[in-house]
């Protein structure tokens, strides 16, 4: 089962409702969908319900929500799964930083390289990189074809 980061879970949820999340509703968001304290990653049910959390809660700010009304929505459309997995796609390219480099590549191309590794074909290519700068998309697809090549 392909598991996803929880900070790309995070932007996309954040995607999803709006507006950023502040760290103490992304606590109870998990415990609501039942993410073990402490963790970095989740399976994708798991990401789907946090995605279904964050449209419901747009709609209802206020309103309580369960795990149960969460799967609820969830099995009353059917494409909303499709809408939401494509939303995780794009979260994992969208907002990450140079450090998560290595894991993107890894996961599209199943290539493993090291940090050291990118930093070689930084200067080759003459591209200035930093492990702590936020990637925009075209520049992840430009690293995955540098790989790729």
């Amino acid at each position: 089962m392909e598991k996803y980061p929880l900070d790309w879970v995070k932007i996309s949820c954040e995607n999803v409702y709006g507006r950023s999340i502040t760290d103490r509703t992304w606590r109870n968001w998990l415990r609501v969908c039942q993410v073990l304290p402490y963790s970095r990653e989740v399976d994708q049910k798991t990401a789907l319900w946090l995605l279904t959390l964050a449209y419901m809660k747009k709609l209802q700010p206020c309103r309580k929500i369960t795990l149960l009304q969460i799967k609820f929505k969830l099995k009353e459309k059917p494409l909303a799964e499709l809408h939401l997995a494509e939303a995780i796609y794009d979260a994992r390219f969208t907002n990450a930083k140079g450090k998560d480099l290595p894991e993107i590549i890894l996961r599209v191309t199943g290539k493993q390289v090291t940090l050291r590794t990118i930093y070689r074909w930084a200067k080759k290519q003459q591209v200035a990189f930093q492990v702590g700068k936020r990637l925009t998309r075209p520049e992840v697809e430009q690293w995955i074809r540098w790989a790729t090549a």
